[in-house]
């Protein structure tokens, strides 16, 4: 099977955000899906299953997401998808700001607050099914950042941006 066909699914690139017993934790999420509309919205949303923020969700029970725009600094994406929040304060490397008591990042094109409806075990991931407690447009205008554009023309840039980062400290 080649892998890579499933990179022209198109969906987005998120980072969640989540309460931890230190602080703060999140990571890129790639498999999110609104899968019901209404008066109370449903989001699906697809965590790996050894991720510190799958675990953190599961506890906390409500997350947010920053919808990534596509020029978002590729150090964002490195940032919170090459380390873990088990031992990296990764807010505390980019720009954000509180809401509801949870970090959003600064310069998304929308962000969601969700709350956990139901958690589903899957082979590799966690499927999260969750209500939509409040959603907000942000100021930037761009378009979302499509994983298939992030494979296509960000994925090396990403990857250097974590190498300057991890060779400056």
């Amino acid at each position: 099977m080649d892998n890579t066909a499933l990179f022209k699914l198109s969906y987005g690139l998120y980072v969640a955000g989540v309460k931890t017993p230190g602080g703060f934790g999140g990571c890129i999420l790639d498999a999110v899906a609104q899968v019901s509309v209404g008066e109370q919205p449903i989001i699906a949303v697809g965590s790996m299953k050894n991720n510190y923020t799958n675990e953190r969700i599961k506890a906390e029970k409500e997350f947010t997401l920053s919808v990534l725009a596509g020029d978002v600094d590729p150090f964002v994406v490195a940032n919170f998808g090459f380390q873990s929040a088990r031992t990296v304060d990764k807010w505390a490397n980019v720009p954000h700001t509180m809401k509801d008591g949870l970090p959003i990042l600064d310069g998304a094109v929308a962000y969601l607050r969700l709350r956990l409806s139901e958690p589903k075990e899957l082979a590799t991931h966690t499927l999260f099914l969750c209500e939509v407690a409040d959603a907000w447009n942000g100021e930037n205008t761009s378009r979302p950042l499509i994983y298939g554009d992030y494979q296509r023309g960000m994925r090396d840039a990403t990857i250097a941006a974590f190498k300057k980062y991890k060779d400056a400290q």
